[in-house]
């Protein structure tokens, strides 16, 4: 089953290092109301912790803070985004202030702008979305990503905001005792006034309706193993502490039902773990809880999960309790679309725990149809394997290895977006989301092309690509396109120049292929070898009632089929010498990569 788990030094480290230093907490012992929010702001060591450098130094902490292991891999732990993004680079994720820098001053606050304890990795996109709007409860949703969501306010709540941002419910915790944490020991910072969230004269105070919120969401999210071990790794890093975290009992002394009593400190807090999350069997996990498919006649979906009760939404209906699997029926069409939520439900020392969300989204996959999503694809790293009259391209990024999209340039004022992961085995991509874009080089006059962009299920033109004005700007567009010229450099990337100077590029900030004059991050090209049945690797017959046969060093091909040697010449199938050779059906369509022998 996969397991989304701590780090192994991360945990070795949390059990030896876990224990609050004698004395820290002494000093707040006995004391009630402002006392001891006085006494836990001096705990929180705001004004003589380490502050550490923003930017470099808060990555280099954050491998201690912000990793997990999903699948044997060391990714960093967004609690913005389901984008899976290893720890070899943190291309398309910011440093996100949980509690927004703009409200304290920003740099010009160093200490609090610096501060750990409400900083972590976020995907930009949901960063910039969240931007300055407060927390709060979403009632019609504006934007939202399958973890965090963007909208219109629940009635009541969040004061004069039009907007606002919620977190998951696995984290709502986190973000409360963060935010407690920032408004006690930031309290005297020059925070802006005319907000919704809260008020400023001299000291700064979270409006009722947030304190009501917040307070709600730290009893009901209780602390876990992850915010544990953020705290302990932070003390090394900054040697101060969240008493939050520590003892959660004081949200209510200081800002709850107990506002007033005096506070003991007793036993710290010990992680209520959630449920972990289900897990759909034999499906590709694209994103943290994130699976792909395509199926096409009836299918039971497997669902595994290790406790409590699994609740299931089926094409975003009703959840409904469910068994281990889920019945689906056929397909029924070429593309079409299916999806599943899960996730389960347990008790535990007093709580009721949902796990974090799991999501399924399966394609309709025809076996008659060319569907280039399941299909091996070689990296060409040189003009001598370029082959641009007889093949399929698809363009990924060298830093991430995400594919480009057919979404975007629907404008003059556009771009391709960032299609996402793919599933390699070795270099090649064996597998491909439904928006990758497939590439047809069309051969123009001088030795250029026109790039003309396919959709990978059913081959159909989305338009040829086209240079806009004097921005990094692109266009599909029907019947016109802007020429390029095609080369690699010395480490296989491709240079897919188009004429007045820019080129094809990843944007590695705001994940987007789009021609750039500037250098931005290099591509790589992937070439159409065959298709491949993902589940058994056999290379399948694209057209129902046909065979090709392999006699020896001969290839036999069904009548009206034709054989490409690699450098493009038509080859008769006769004596060939060992090697890969392209057979392209009588429809022109069906591509098939033999061996002889």
């Amino acid at each position: 089953m996969k397991r989304i788990l701590l780090s192994a030094a991360i945990l070795s480290s949390l059990i030896a290092r876990g224990e609050i230093p004698a004395g820290y907490y002494d000093a707040l012992a006995g004391k009630s109301g402002d006392e001891l929010k006085a006494a836990v702001k001096e705990a929180s060591h705001p004004d003589d912790h380490t502050v550490i450098t923003y930017n470099t130094h808060t990555w280099d902490a954050f491998p201690k803070t912000d990793v997990r292991v999903i699948d044997g891999r060391e990714v960093w732990w967004d609690m913005y985004s389901n984008k899976l993004i290893t720890t070899e680079n943190h291309v398309g994720l910011d440093i996100e202030h949980s509690v927004a820098n703009s409200w304290f001053g920003g740099k010009e606050a160093k200490v609090p702008f610096t501060d750990l304890f409400h900083l972590n990795p976020s995907d930009r996109e949901a960063n910039g979305k969240k931007s300055d709007n407060p927390l709060g409860e979403v009632n019609e949703v504006i934007w939202e990503n399958g973890l965090v969501k963007l909208g219109k306010p629940k009635a009541g709540t969040a004061g004069k905001a039009t907007k606002v941002f919620e977190p998951a419910d696995e984290y709502k915790g986190d973000f409360a005792r963060a935010y407690f944490y920032v408004f006690t020991a930031y309290d005297t910072e020059t925070w802006k006034t005319d907000q919704s969230m809260f008020s400023f004269d001299t000291t700064v105070r979270l409006e009722p309706w947030a304190v009501e919120m917040l307070c709600r969401w730290a009893k009901n999210d209780p602390v876990d193993t992850k915010e544990l071990m953020r705290n302990e790794e932070i003390y090394l890093i900054q040697h101060n502490r969240n008493p939050y975290i520590d003892y959660p009992e004081l949200v209510d002394y200081i800002w709850g039902d107990r506002k007033g009593e005096a506070f003991t400190p007793g036993e710290a807090a010990k992680a209520i773990d959630r449920p972990a999350e289900p897990v759909f069997t034999g499906k590709w996990l694209r994103g943290v809880n994130t699976y792909d498919s395509r199926w096409w006649d009836a299918e039971l979906i497997g669902i595994s999960h290790d406790e409590g009760e699994l609740w299931v939404s089926v094409n975003n209906g009703d959840w409904q309790q469910y068994g281990p699997g889920v019945s689906i029926p056929a397909a029924g069409s070429h593309g079409a679309s299916y999806s599943m939520a899960a996730y389960t439900e347990t008790e535990r020392d007093g709580y009721t725990l949902r796990s974090p969300i799991a999501r399924l989204s399966l394609t309709g996959r025809d076996p008659k149809a060319d569907d280039y999503t399941e299909a091996r694809w070689t990296p060409v790293t040189s003009t001598d394997a370029f082959l641009p009259s007889s093949d399929l391209y698809i363009v990924r990024a060298a830093v991430n290895g995400h594919v480009m999209s057919y979404t975007g340039g629907t404008s003059s004022n556009s771009y391709q977006y960032d299609g996402g992961l793919v599933k390699s085995d070795g270099d090649d991509t064996v597998l491909l989301p439904v928006e990758a874009a497939v590439l047809r080089f069309v051969p123009s006059e001088g030795g250029k092309y026109l790039l003309e962009v396919l959709d990978p299920l059913d081959s159909s033109s989305k338009g040829y690509w086209n240079v806009m004005g004097s921005g990094n700007k692109n266009q599909l567009k029907a019947n016109a396109g802007t020429v390029a010229t095609v080369d690699f450099d010395a480490d296989g990337n491709a240079l897919i120049s188009f004429d007045g100077g820019k080129r094809l590029q990843y944007n590695n900030q705001d994940w987007r292929f789009t021609n750039y004059s500037t250098n931005q991050g290099p591509v790589g090209l992937s070439r159409f070898t065959n298709f491949i049945d993902v589940t058994t690797g056999i290379v399948e017959t694209p057209e129902t009632g046909e065979c090709v046969a392999i006699d020896g060093n001969n290839i036999i091909l069904p009548e009206g089929w034709i054989l490409y040697e690699l450098n493009g010449r038509a080859s008769s199938g006769r004596g060939l010498e060992n090697g890969i050779y392209i057979a392209r059906s009588a429809s022109g369509k069906a591509v098939k990569i033999l061996i002889a022998r």
